[in-house]
């Protein structure tokens, strides 16, 4: 059995260096939270969409975020993965929601060409089948957080972070 990540909040390092490097522009996020205003106040970020299942989780955020935030109540998990933002592409997805499988199916389809999807708790044996569909993937945070791209010039510039 896989171990938790010591914190609820473990990816934040990763999260950090992954917005330095990639420096993204419109930012999709399944679950907001601490990692929304991280992304939020980052320098460059234009977008971020965030989508919330649960009402009690979205009452306490949607009033502390920053305008260039968007969060989405959408308390129908079979539709969850698929709301939609204010774009049709993005430069960077951060999955920390519920139904994860399904939220990086839909997270590629939704990436921009050079972009990036971050999983929290990606040890879960569950989500192991979707990650290796990736061509690239950069295990941080031991192994808790992953960074996924199919993208030759995305994996280069994350190696320079991360190595192979």
């Amino acid at each position: 059995m896989a171990r938790t990540a010591s914190t609820w909040d473990s990816f934040k390092d990763t999260l950090l260096r992954v917005l330095n490097i990639l420096n993204p522009k419109t930012v999709f996020e399944y679950g907001p939270g601490v990692s929304t205003m991280m992304i939020a106040s980052h320098p460059g970020v234009e977008i971020v969409d965030s989508v919330e299942h649960d009402p009690a989780w979205y009452e306490k955020y949607k009033w502390t975020m920053l305008d260039n935030v968007r969060i989405t109540l959408q308390p129908i998990l079979s539709v969850y993965p698929e709301t939609e933002g204010r774009s049709d592409k993005y430069d960077l997805i951060f999955v920390d929601g519920r139904e994860r499988e399904k939220c990086l199916f839909v997270a590629r389809g939704r990436l921009n060409a050079g972009g990036a999807i971050m999983l929290h708790d990606a040890e879960r044996p569950s989500y192991q089948d979707m990650i290796n569909s990736f061509k690239y993937k950069f295990w941080t945070d031991d192994g808790h957080t992953v960074t996924l791209t199919d993208n030759d010039m995305t994996a280069a510039m994350l190696e320079g972070i991360y190595g192979s």
